[in-house]
């Protein structure tokens, strides 16, 4: 997904069986492979989360997400129906356990949980009134305020 202002590419990577992760898109990147030691050279991810429950609760990569596989993302506009602590940030969706997350690039990428769905949902978008849209399997869910 693209930042419409600053023109940032956020990319969600479904892990195989560990992790789920955001990465910030650049060119000549090296990701790596989700959960694996890897080089130095590797770009590290704003954001990780694993398929388990950390243990103790919200320690660990992800703190208390816990992600089966992330689908779709959108950045909120500077403008829109949110209050202004939630605007600009990045949503994204879990397909499997029906969730739509936050992170808040203002505070060191944190993540929050921002709705939990019926819905599996496949992708988010934003309405020309800064709503979001989240594309489920069976329909799509209007949210106007967190």
């Amino acid at each position: 997904m693209v930042e419409p202002v600053t023109g940032r590419i956020h990319i969600n990577d479904v892990g195989e069986v560990t992790w789920e992760e955001i990465d910030v898109g650049s060119a000549g990147a090296n990701y790596g492979w989700l959960g694996s030691e890897e080089p130095d050279n590797i770009v590290a991810p704003l954001f990780t989360c694993k398929h388990v429950d950390a243990a103790p609760a919200g320690s660990g990569p992800g703190g208390f997400f816990k992600s089966a596989a992330i689908a779709g993302g959108a950045f909120d506009p500077a403008a829109g129906p949110f209050p202004a602590d939630y605007r600009g940030q990045y949503y994204f969706a879990d397909v499997v356990n029906r969730f739509v997350g936050r992170l808040d690039a203002a505070n060191g990428n944190a993540a929050f949980a921002f709705a939990s769905l019926s819905g599996s949902p496949v992708d988010l978008r934003v309405a020309g009134d800064g709503a979001l849209l989240v594309l489920t399997r069976n329909g799509v869910t209007r949210i106007t305020a967190p």
